[in-house]
């Protein structure tokens, strides 16, 4: 055991030590994986496509905070689908906006999720980022969460239906897929009460007041977000999304404890009870003590 929370340790201390670099590295890397992504899913505009350009914007954006990766990645997520659909890139552009509009109204920060949410939709894994807002964040990070949500089954629905949107002699349009398909479709009702459902049941359990409470969030989260997707592919008959599915779910379980042993280093072993009292109250107080070793101080004798 103390060799993992020594490992641990030093990967802080080293990341904390060069924490500029791991910060630029990060937002780089988002970067790249973002517009490989875009690239991967459309491609249609073939000036941003080619790969030494990916590069060089994903080098550029290293130096910039992660809301501005985000708005260069919807800039170039538009300019992509301008060169599918002038109707696609016109929704989607409308969509960023009412999203951003709406987070800054209920003052939700990670602004971001509206790029990082369809970016992990693409991996078939979008619920990492409804785990991970949820671990650490506040309950106001729903409404990123949310709008993200919504861009990404947009995003998914225009990819799937590309070939008809192309096609000249096809009644195709945006608006009648998104009547059909979103507001008419039942799977996107099922994707939002999942993602939804696994955010407020990561963040309620992990401020809950009980042991392992970040661990059991984790859990709890994927299995209620596992239930109802599941239920949803077999109504709609979409079995064959189920393996994506379970992948999908093993990633963020996977993310959900490296975040858990990264970040909440609580020794539950040593729960202590602690009562006080001042004038007016009296206070019974359970502290959980964190994770620490002792190092030891080894004396070097020059004989």
């Amino acid at each position: 055991m103390n060799a993992f929370i020594n490992f641990r340790d030093g990967i802080r201390q080293f990341v904390l030590a060069r924490e500029m670099v791991f910060i630029k590295i990060w937002h780089g890397l988002v970067a790249l994986v973002g517009l490989l992504a875009i690239s991967h899913n459309f491609g249609y505009n073939k000036t941003i496509s080619p790969l030494p350009i990916t590069l060089l914007v994903s080098l550029a954006c290293a130096f910039f905070p992660m809301d501005g990766v985000a708005l260069v990645l919807s800039a170039f997520l538009l300019i992509d689908l301008g060169s599918l659909s002038t109707e696609a890139a016109i929704v989607a552009f409308a969509l960023l906006l009412v999203g951003y509009m709406i987070c800054a109204y209920f003052r939700s920060k990670n602004t971001y999720n509206m790029v990082a949410v369809p970016i992990c939709y693409s991996f078939n894994a979008p619920y990492v980022m409804a785990m991970a807002n949820a671990l650490m964040g506040s309950l106001n990070e729903i409404c990123s969460v949310i709008m993200g949500t919504i861009t990404a089954y947009y995003l998914h629905i225009i990819k799937n239906n590309a070939a008809a949107i192309l096609d000249e002699t096809s009644d195709v349009s945006v608006v009648a897929l998104i009547k059909e398909q979103i507001i008419g479709g039942k799977m996107f009702y099922f994707f939002m009460a999942a993602m939804i459902a696994m955010f407020l049941i990561v963040y309620f359990v992990r401020t809950a007041s009980i042991h392992m409470s970040w661990l059991v969030a984790d859990v709890v989260g994927v299995l209620a977000e596992f239930i109802i997707m599941l239920s949803g592919f077999i109504i709609t008959s979409q079995r064959g999304e189920i393996p994506g599915l379970i992948l999908g779910n093993v990633l963020v379980l996977l993310v959900g404890f490296v975040l858990n042993y990264f970040i909440m280093d609580l020794d539950y072993s040593r729960i202590e009870k602690v009562q006080f009292e001042d004038d007016d109250y009296y206070y019974y107080v359970t502290a959980v003590p964190k994770i620490r070793i002792v190092k030891e101080d080894k004396e070097v004798k020059t004989f």
